[in-house]
Protein backbone atom coordinates (compact mmCIF):
# COMPACT_ATOMS: atom_id res chain seq x y z
CA UNK A 1 0.00 0.00 0.00
CA UNK A 2 1.08 3.38 -0.99
CA UNK A 3 -0.25 6.48 0.40
CA UNK A 4 -0.25 9.46 -2.32
CA UNK A 5 -1.45 11.94 -0.08
CA UNK A 6 -4.05 12.59 2.69
CA UNK A 7 -6.25 10.52 3.10
CA UNK A 8 -5.51 8.67 -0.40
CA UNK A 9 -4.02 5.50 -1.10
CA UNK A 10 -3.58 3.00 -3.64
CA UNK A 11 -2.88 -0.91 -3.92
CA UNK A 12 -1.22 -2.65 -6.79
CA UNK A 13 -1.80 -5.86 -8.09
CA UNK A 14 -1.00 -8.35 -11.03
CA UNK A 15 -4.00 -8.45 -13.39
CA UNK A 16 -4.55 -10.19 -16.86
CA UNK A 17 -6.94 -9.52 -19.40
CA UNK A 18 -7.30 -11.63 -22.42
CA UNK A 19 -4.20 -12.89 -21.77
CA UNK A 20 -2.25 -10.22 -21.64
CA UNK A 21 -0.79 -8.43 -18.30
CA UNK A 22 -2.12 -4.97 -17.69
CA UNK A 23 -1.49 -4.77 -13.66
CA UNK A 24 -4.54 -2.95 -11.84
CA UNK A 25 -4.70 -0.73 -9.20
CA UNK A 26 -7.53 -0.36 -6.02
CA UNK A 27 -7.59 3.10 -4.22
CA UNK A 28 -8.64 3.60 -0.90
CA UNK A 29 -9.83 7.30 0.17
CA UNK A 30 -10.21 8.10 3.77
CA UNK A 31 -13.97 9.81 4.53
CA UNK A 32 -15.72 11.30 7.29
CA UNK A 33 -17.88 8.34 7.48
CA UNK A 34 -14.98 5.44 7.25
CA UNK A 35 -13.00 4.06 4.25
CA UNK A 36 -14.42 4.05 0.34
CA UNK A 37 -12.85 1.07 -1.46
CA UNK A 38 -12.42 2.25 -5.35
CA UNK A 39 -12.00 -0.58 -7.82
CA UNK A 40 -11.02 -3.52 -5.49
CA UNK A 41 -8.32 -6.24 -5.66
CA UNK A 42 -8.18 -9.49 -5.00
CA UNK A 43 -6.64 -9.15 -1.10
CA UNK A 44 -7.89 -9.43 2.20
CA UNK A 45 -9.95 -6.68 3.52
CA UNK A 46 -8.14 -6.65 6.63
CA UNK A 47 -5.13 -5.27 4.99
CA UNK A 48 -6.77 -2.15 5.17
CA UNK A 49 -8.10 -2.32 8.41
CA UNK A 50 -5.37 -0.01 10.07
CA UNK A 51 -6.87 3.09 7.90
CA UNK A 52 -10.19 2.68 9.61
CA UNK A 53 -13.21 0.74 8.94
CA UNK A 54 -14.76 -0.49 5.43
CA UNK A 55 -17.87 1.96 4.95
CA UNK A 56 -18.35 1.75 1.04
CA UNK A 57 -16.82 -0.34 -2.24
CA UNK A 58 -17.38 1.17 -5.57
CA UNK A 59 -17.50 -1.09 -8.36
CA UNK A 60 -16.37 1.48 -10.68
CA UNK A 61 -17.33 0.02 -14.12
CA UNK A 62 -18.89 -2.53 -16.00
CA UNK A 63 -15.83 -4.53 -15.75
CA UNK A 64 -13.92 -3.78 -12.48
CA UNK A 65 -15.92 -5.94 -10.51
CA UNK A 66 -14.59 -8.66 -9.96
CA UNK A 67 -13.14 -8.49 -6.60
CA UNK A 68 -16.59 -6.99 -4.79
CA UNK A 69 -18.00 -9.91 -2.89
CA UNK A 70 -15.29 -9.91 -0.43
CA UNK A 71 -15.87 -5.86 0.57
CA UNK A 72 -20.08 -6.84 0.62
CA UNK A 73 -18.93 -10.06 3.31
CA UNK A 74 -16.24 -7.78 5.22
CA UNK A 75 -19.82 -5.25 6.12
CA UNK A 76 -19.34 -3.12 3.26
CA UNK A 77 -21.86 -1.30 1.22
CA UNK A 78 -21.65 -1.58 -2.31
CA UNK A 79 -22.44 0.52 -5.25
CA UNK A 80 -22.43 -0.02 -8.93
CA UNK A 81 -22.40 1.68 -12.00
CA UNK A 82 -25.90 1.45 -14.14
CA UNK A 83 -26.18 -2.02 -15.34
CA UNK A 84 -24.00 -4.20 -13.46
CA UNK A 85 -26.76 -5.41 -11.17
CA UNK A 86 -28.20 -7.32 -13.97
CA UNK A 87 -24.39 -8.53 -14.85
CA UNK A 88 -23.79 -9.76 -11.44
CA UNK A 89 -27.05 -10.83 -9.60
CA UNK A 90 -24.81 -12.61 -7.11
CA UNK A 91 -23.72 -9.69 -5.22
CA UNK A 92 -26.12 -7.23 -3.15
CA UNK A 93 -25.51 -3.75 -3.98
CA UNK A 94 -26.94 -1.01 -1.55
CA UNK A 95 -28.08 0.57 -5.07
CA UNK A 96 -26.61 2.26 -8.15
CA UNK A 97 -24.70 5.96 -8.71
CA UNK A 98 -25.74 8.06 -10.48
CA UNK A 99 -25.58 12.07 -11.26
CA UNK A 100 -27.45 12.82 -8.23
CA UNK A 101 -26.52 10.44 -5.72
CA UNK A 102 -23.88 11.09 -3.30
CA UNK A 103 -24.10 8.26 -0.88
CA UNK A 104 -20.12 9.02 0.46
CA UNK A 105 -20.38 12.47 1.38
CA UNK A 106 -19.25 15.90 0.32
CA UNK A 107 -15.95 15.31 0.06
CA UNK A 108 -16.26 13.24 -3.11
CA UNK A 109 -18.00 13.88 -6.51
CA UNK A 110 -19.12 11.34 -8.88
CA UNK A 111 -19.49 11.47 -12.76
CA UNK A 112 -21.32 9.04 -14.30
CA UNK A 113 -19.74 8.61 -18.10
CA UNK A 114 -22.66 7.29 -19.90
CA UNK A 115 -21.21 8.26 -23.44
CA UNK A 116 -19.15 4.59 -23.58
CA UNK A 117 -21.83 1.65 -22.50
CA UNK A 118 -18.90 -0.65 -22.76
CA UNK A 119 -17.96 0.36 -19.22
CA UNK A 120 -20.47 2.59 -18.19
CA UNK A 121 -17.62 4.33 -15.51
CA UNK A 122 -18.29 6.95 -12.77
CA UNK A 123 -15.38 9.16 -12.12
CA UNK A 124 -14.44 9.99 -8.83
CA UNK A 125 -12.81 13.55 -7.61
CA UNK A 126 -11.44 13.51 -4.28
CA UNK A 127 -11.85 17.58 -3.48
CA UNK A 128 -9.82 17.40 -0.75
CA UNK A 129 -6.37 16.09 -2.51
CA UNK A 130 -7.92 17.17 -6.50
CA UNK A 131 -7.44 13.72 -6.94
CA UNK A 132 -9.60 12.43 -9.86
CA UNK A 133 -9.94 8.36 -9.61
CA UNK A 134 -10.53 6.75 -12.90
CA UNK A 135 -10.65 3.17 -14.05
CA UNK A 136 -10.61 2.31 -18.18
CA UNK A 137 -11.01 6.27 -19.06
CA UNK A 138 -7.42 6.21 -19.82
CA UNK A 139 -4.40 3.91 -19.56
CA UNK A 140 -0.75 5.71 -18.72
CA UNK A 141 1.44 2.19 -19.00
CA UNK A 142 5.30 2.90 -18.62
CA UNK A 143 7.78 1.85 -20.68
CA UNK A 144 8.17 -1.40 -18.18
CA UNK A 145 5.62 -2.96 -19.03
CA UNK A 146 6.22 -5.84 -20.48
CA UNK A 147 6.90 -5.91 -24.21
CA UNK A 148 3.52 -8.10 -25.40
CA UNK A 149 1.89 -5.62 -23.59
CA UNK A 150 3.21 -2.30 -25.34
CA UNK A 151 2.79 -3.97 -28.05
CA UNK A 152 -0.87 -4.90 -27.35
CA UNK A 153 -1.74 -1.32 -26.46
CA UNK A 154 0.00 0.43 -28.96
CA UNK A 155 -2.18 -1.67 -31.52
CA UNK A 156 -5.17 -0.66 -29.75
CA UNK A 157 -3.98 3.27 -29.56
CA UNK A 158 -3.20 2.92 -25.73
CA UNK A 159 0.15 3.44 -25.68
CA UNK A 160 2.53 5.09 -25.40
CA UNK A 161 2.16 7.91 -22.44
CA UNK A 162 -1.31 8.35 -21.17
CA UNK A 163 -4.17 7.52 -23.83
CA UNK A 164 -7.62 6.72 -24.60
CA UNK A 165 -7.71 3.41 -26.76
CA UNK A 166 -9.67 2.83 -30.45
CA UNK A 167 -12.52 1.58 -28.77
CA UNK A 168 -13.26 4.68 -27.34
CA UNK A 169 -13.19 6.32 -30.46
CA UNK A 170 -15.11 4.11 -32.68
CA UNK A 171 -18.00 3.21 -29.37
CA UNK A 172 -18.31 6.49 -27.71
CA UNK A 173 -21.76 8.35 -27.80
CA UNK A 174 -20.15 11.75 -29.27
CA UNK A 175 -22.48 14.29 -28.34
CA UNK A 176 -23.17 12.46 -25.22
CA UNK A 177 -19.29 12.36 -24.23
CA UNK A 178 -19.14 16.19 -25.32
CA UNK A 179 -21.78 17.25 -22.70
CA UNK A 180 -19.80 14.53 -20.23
CA UNK A 181 -16.56 15.79 -20.24
CA UNK A 182 -17.42 19.30 -20.38
CA UNK A 183 -18.55 18.49 -17.03
CA UNK A 184 -15.44 16.77 -16.25
CA UNK A 185 -13.48 19.62 -17.38
CA UNK A 186 -15.19 21.85 -15.00
CA UNK A 187 -13.91 19.59 -12.08
CA UNK A 188 -11.06 20.99 -9.57
CA UNK A 189 -8.27 18.32 -9.92
CA UNK A 190 -4.68 17.51 -10.64
CA UNK A 191 -3.46 13.73 -9.68
CA UNK A 192 -5.12 11.38 -12.13
CA UNK A 193 -5.16 7.70 -10.32
CA UNK A 194 -5.60 5.02 -13.21
CA UNK A 195 -6.09 1.62 -12.31
CA UNK A 196 -3.34 0.46 -15.71
CA UNK A 197 -0.57 2.34 -16.14
CA UNK A 198 1.71 4.57 -13.55
CA UNK A 199 -0.42 7.63 -11.75
CA UNK A 200 -0.15 10.98 -12.95
CA UNK A 201 1.03 13.06 -9.55
CA UNK A 202 0.78 16.33 -10.99
CA UNK A 203 -0.69 17.92 -14.57
CA UNK A 204 -3.48 15.48 -14.93
CA UNK A 205 -6.29 17.40 -16.16
CA UNK A 206 -3.53 18.45 -19.43
CA UNK A 207 -2.89 14.77 -19.70
CA UNK A 208 -6.86 13.85 -20.04
CA UNK A 209 -7.29 16.81 -22.43
CA UNK A 210 -4.52 15.57 -24.58
CA UNK A 211 -5.73 12.19 -24.54
CA UNK A 212 -9.48 12.90 -25.74
CA UNK A 213 -8.43 15.99 -27.69
CA UNK A 214 -10.41 14.11 -30.70
CA UNK A 215 -13.72 15.24 -29.11
CA UNK A 216 -12.82 18.58 -28.97
CA UNK A 217 -13.76 19.90 -25.87
CA UNK A 218 -12.44 22.90 -24.09
CA UNK A 219 -10.46 22.09 -20.92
Amino acid sequence: MRKLGEGVHVVESEQRFFGIEVGTRMTVLELDGGLLIHSPIDMDPDRVAHLGKVRWVLAPNLLHHLYVGPWIEAGADAWAVPGLQAKRPDLRFAGVVGPDSSPFGDDVVLLPLTCFPLTNEVVVLHRPSRTLVVTDLVFNLPATAPKATRFAMRCLGGYPGCRATFLERIAIRRATARREFAALAALDFDRVILAHGEVIETGGRAALARAYDWLGVAW
